[in-house]
């Protein structure tokens, strides 16, 4: 009897969780004001076909320091390769959503947190993007490193970029 109640209980909590997850594909505002308090983001929300698409593309760019001298900006993430082999060949397609990902959700927490500037060095996409800039290749004597994230619309020659967020200078393990 108690193995029965277990298997009933179990499967109202996936069928539960199942028609919240139905629930919240769909811009409800009744159905927001009550998934906000899923802190641990277990409801999930899906958007195959985005109805607010990207229309800008986001750079990550990072330098060194040592001392007062500061090194060329280096780019991040790679891009993307020739569309014809895409589909064949992408490699880099995890880097760039991992990259979107991050910058989304530092543009979350920025928002969040516009009433505390300063904690969002704390935030999860900025440790994330702070521990990926950190761990690329350096120079011996750099001492520092900061990135910021560009954003551009269009395409080169014509191609403006805009800085959208720049982080404080961090320093390096020896």
């Amino acid at each position: 009897m108690a193995e029965v109640l277990a298997t009933v209980a179990v499967g109202l909590v996936f069928a539960g969780w199942f028609a919240a997850s139905v629930l919240n594909q769909f811009a409800l505002g009744w159905w927001k004001r009550i998934v906000r308090y899923d802190l641990l983001g277990l409801v999930p929300r899906w958007t195959f076909f985005a109805p607010d698409p990207a229309r800008e593309d986001v750079h990550i760019v990072y330098r060194d320091r040592s001392g007062t001298t500061r090194g060329p900006w280096r780019a991040l993430t790679t891009a993307p390769p020739n569309p014809w082999v895409r589909w064949i060949w992408n490699p880099g397609r995890f880097e760039r959503k991992a990259s979107i990902d991050l910058v989304n959700g530092l543009r979350s927490s920025r928002q969040q947190l516009k009433e505390h500037p300063n904690a969002l060095i704390l935030s999860t996409p900025y440790v994330g993007l702070a521990g990926w800039v950190a761990r690329q290749s350096r120079d011996s004597s750099a001492a520092y490193r900061e990135f910021a994230v560009l954003t551009s619309m269009g395409f080169p020659p014509d191609q403006e970029l805009s800085v959208e967020f720049a982080s404080q200078a961090h320093r390096l393990e020896s």
